[in-house]
């Protein structure tokens, strides 16, 4: 597939999604910086960070101040010299007590979603604060708590909170199956998507079927955006595994390698990255995701694998 020779949108958001083992204290760290300069020379100019807290069944939120772990300070002067702009993600950590963010739920026990909107307040201010002094250009307020959504109200008191700190742009980062039931998409300036829309049946698709997969999806969003008097949208996430169901089931973590699965995914990134740069609807692709280091997380989506590289390279021409 040739590269679009299409001239570049000077206001897309070319992003990638830098990753952690365990919480976070590699994106301090020289491994950071290799990291940083080759996303540069892959064209990728803004970096997504997402600073943990943990939730408890209970609906307590384990938080660390962000000042004080001295690894987030030294990830936003990295990303800074490196000349990138800076997308503020924090993420509920659910290992252990929930089977993944989208189930973070309390049932009838109305004392643990008070404990859970407390300390989840708690959290997403200290992080908005330390966001507003590293200058972030976006922070995300949620991220695929999609089960905590219908409390709108607690939603748009911490929406309130977050503004009263933090003066650059908001959004919230929806699942791609629960966007039309967020009631709050009014109180924020961009409607953020986890693309892992099904693009296609069958285990080798051709280029034009997935291309035309694209079709549902950015209509839905395209009345979504239309409804919020023309929002825009940035893919907040955005991956493919080495899987032969992954223009079936991109969401799925499981990885099986072949000759197949890789130009599979190949020909999903590339036709992602032709197709949405040029949708006026999309201002900006997260790709999910790039952890720094030789290190045995990086197993699954990686943006570092040859197949991955080889699309960005083609559609996001380094201006370094």
């Amino acid at each position: 597939m040739a590269a679009s020779t299409l001239e570049p949108r000077r206001d897309f958001m070319r992003g990638m999604v830098v990753s952690c083992p365990t919480w976070g204290p590699i994106w301090g760290s020289p491994l950071m910086a290799e990291s940083l300069d080759e996303l540069g020379q892959l064209g990728v100019e803004w970096i997504a960070i997402h600073p943990y807290a943990g939730v408890r069944r209970d609906g307590s939120v384990r938080i660390t101040p962000a000042e004080s772990t001295g690894f987030l300070g030294r990830a936003v002067k990295l990303t800074r010299d490196a000349g990138m702009k800076l997308f503020w993600k924090p993420h509920l950590a659910y290992w252990g007590s929930f089977a993944w963010r989208g189930d973070v739920a309390f049932g009838n026990d109305e004392a643990a979603w008070r404990r859970f909107f407390d300390g989840y307040r708690e959290f997403i201010v200290d992080q908005a604060k330390f966001a507003e002094r590293a200058g972030a250009e976006l922070f995300a307020v949620g991220v695929e708590t999609d089960a905590t959504t219908s409390r709108e109200q607690e939603w748009r008191r911490i929406i309130a909170a977050v503004r009263q700190v933090y003066t650059g742009r908001i959004t919230y980062a929806a699942n791609w199956d629960n966007l039309g039931r967020i009631g709050f998409w009014d109180a924020v300036d961009v409607i953020g998507v986890h693309a892992y829309f099904p693009l296609a049946n069958g285990d080798s698709p051709d280029t034009q079927t997935l291309r035309r997969g694209w079709d549902g999806p950015l209509e839905e969003l395209r009345r979504l955006a239309e409804a919020e008097d023309d929002k825009p949208v940035v893919f907040a996430e955005i991956g493919y595994n080495r899987s032969p169901d992954a223009a079936r089931r991109p969401w799925e973590y499981e990885v099986r390698d072949s000759a197949e699965s890789r130009a599979l995914r190949q020909r999903l990134i590339e036709v992602a990255l032709e197709r949405l740069e040029d949708e006026p609807l999309v201002h900006g692709l997260f790709w999910w995701k790039w952890i720094p280091g030789d290190t045995r997380f990086d197993r699954d989506f990686s943006m570092r694998d040859p197949e991955a590289r080889e699309a960005l390279s083609r559609h996001w021409p380094s201006a370094r």
